[in-house]
């Protein structure tokens, strides 16, 4: 004989059921959302962004050509420049300044196929175009002080996703439009989004002393947003686009 108690068990396993069903449906759909954006940022948002990327570093050289400026080595240089490798030079160090497109970043450590534009300004409307960012807050690249760059390291484009392959004495270059700027990595640090001292006129890195800086700053891990990778580098000279390449580049 069934106890009333076992036929009203029976009946609550049995409304649970759809109930049970539906939330696992939607879980499952919700893991599809969340799968489906990531594959969007992860390979999409990376298409995307390329494509914008070249055609920024396409306008901008365009420009400067327009403008008169040498594009790259000129076949009109100096004496003693016939192998297409200018000088290095350190005094009357150019500084870059503007809005919109700034120059192009090259790091030779990512392969001479690495050409990045370089946007004023930190926001989506630069940043997830592919481009590197300049900190406006901070100093003008080239000036005495700090400029800060910004990147995404994941998606819209990656353009700094391998900057912990970086090494102490690498060099980072800025092509302006009329000039060359050759940085070299000096240190690196992870930290916390909110350590905004990063960007100090003197980097809190250990033996820093009052120079020009370039501070390139992503985020860390990579897939994640926890913490920043921080890569400081020091001016070491600048070369005439009208002499040729750097020696860096050479």
């Amino acid at each position: 004989m069934t106890s009333t108690v076992d036929r009203t068990a029976t009946r609550t396993r049995r409304r649970r059921r759809p109930v049970m069903t539906l939330l696992g449906i939607l879980l499952v759909s919700a893991g599809l959302v969340v799968g489906l954006y990531g594959a969007y940022l992860l390979y999409f948002s990376d298409l995307a962004a390329e494509s914008e990327r070249a055609g920024i570093a396409a306008e901008w050289r365009s420009g400067i050509e327009d403008n008169g400026a040498p594009a790259g080595h000129d076949a009109g240089a100096p004496a003693g420049h016939d192998d297409g490798i200018g000088t290095k030079r350190r005094e009357d160090f150019p500084v870059v300044e503007g809005e919109g497109t700034l120059g192009i970043l090259h790091v030779p450590r990512w392969g001479a196929d690495y050409q990045v534009p370089i946007g004023a300004g930190d926001g989506p409307d630069v940043l997830d175009s592919g481009q590197v960012g300049h900190y406006t807050r901070t100093q003008p690249i080239g000036a005495l002080g700090n400029a800060g760059l910004a990147g995404h390291r994941t998606s819209h484009g990656k353009p700094l996703r391998e900057v912990h392959q970086l090494q102490v004495g690498d060099a980072i270059v800025v092509e302006s439009a009329d000039a060359w700027l050759v940085y070299r990595m000096v240190a690196h640090d992870i930290v916390k989004p909110h350590q905004s001292e990063v960007l100090n006129p003197i980097p809190p890195f250990e033996g820093a002393t009052p120079g020009r800086y370039l501070t390139l700053t992503t985020c860390d891990p990579i897939y994640g947003i926890t913490e920043r990778f921080i890569v400081w580098a020091e001016a070491d000279y600048w070369t005439p686009k009208s002499e040729g390449l750097p020696p860096d580049l050479g």
